[in-house]
């Protein structure tokens, strides 16, 4: 024994047969993951891709399409390898051929493209009721709906909006058009303390119960102008008389160029105001004719007033 173990050919044929051992124990370990991957990728699989978008294939453009589902679910089953990046990627495609239909109901499959013949697919739902009109136009004039007008400071008004266009055309299937009602912009005054000027808003269109309405517009949106200022009024000013006048000397008359005023404020407090009073003229001891700037009386809750003096003229007459 001792004989082989010194014996140079000896060790070189236990190194290979080591050696050999060695490569057929990785080889059947590598064997075994392969087999596990590929059957692994091959084995069934099912997963569901939501929400896919739906197109409509339809080349005439004097036909509109309604009943068309914006988005429908797909199934997909299939060898992993295959189903997996179809859910994933989602390059696919749904949608529903018209070309061949005329006016009317019809009853339509959805259908795709682009996922391939080793994936069996199941699309959710199968079929939809479809109607094709034809598509007609009209002119509406567009009106504009200011809203929150209570959230704006009482102290500002606003005046006759002006919407340019004032007309749009509405383009949709004829059932639809009949039922417009109203179409609109919408301008939020909430917290608006100054005049809107160029604001572009989108042009709605609704029916008599304030659904919208699934047509076109054109254009679909427009400029709105919108005049905001603080409120006011023109009321009369009156004057009177303080003091004491000489015996010998008389008041004839106390006149101004000022005979009416502007106010500015609330809504609410300008509507209770017919006349600015309180305007105290100083008269004591005069002698003779006399002019005088007085300064006016602010009202209560009045926030302004325009002219804030006016130059009072005090005819003295002597006995």
């Amino acid at each position: 024994m001792d004989k082989w173990l010194r014996s140079t050919w000896f060790i070189r044929i236990l190194s290979l047969f080591l050696a050999v051992l060695m490569w057929a124990s990785v080889s059947s370990e590598s064997t075994t993951d392969t087999e596990s991957l590929f059957l692994n990728g091959n084995s069934p699989d099912e997963e569901t891709a939501e929400n896919i978008p739906v197109d409509i294939r339809l080349d005439d453009e004097n036909l509109v399409v309604s009943g068309v589902p914006q988005v429908a679910d797909v199934t997909l089953e299939g060898p992993t390898s295959q189903v997996a990046p179809v859910a994933r990627q989602q390059n696919f495609t749904l949608y529903v051929d018209l070309n061949d239909l005329g006016a009317g109901t019809h009853e339509v499959p959805i259908q795709q493209s682009g996922i391939t013949n080793q994936v069996q697919v199941s699309i959710q739902p199968e079929t939809v009721e479809v109607t094709i009109e034809r598509r007609m136009s009209e002119s509406h004039d567009v009106s504009a709906d200011l809203i929150n007008e209570n959230q704006m400071n009482s102290e500002f008004e606003i005046g006759d909006p002006v919407i340019d266009p004032s007309t749009v055309e509405v383009t949709g299937a004829a059932s639809v058009l009949s039922e417009v009602a109203v179409v609109k912009s919408i301008v939020n005054l909430s917290d608006v303390d100054a005049s809107i000027e160029n604001q572009e808003t989108p042009v709605k269109v609704y029916d008599e119960e304030g659904n919208e309405l699934s047509v076109i517009v054109e254009p679909s949106s427009v400029t709105i102008d919108v005049p905001v200022s603080r409120a006011q009024k023109d009321v009369p000013v009156t004057f009177e008389a303080e003091g004491e006048v000489p015996e010998e000397a008389s008041i004839d008359s106390i006149t101004s160029s000022v005979e009416q005023v502007t106010i500015y404020g609330p809504k609410e407090v300008l509507e209770e105001i017919n006349q600015v009073t309180g305007n105290i003229v100083d008269v004591e001891g005069l002698e003779e004719t006399t002019t005088k700037d007085i300064e006016l009386t602010l009202p209560s809750g009045v926030t302004a007033i325009e002219p804030e003096t006016a130059e009072v003229q005090i005819e003295i007459i002597n006995d």
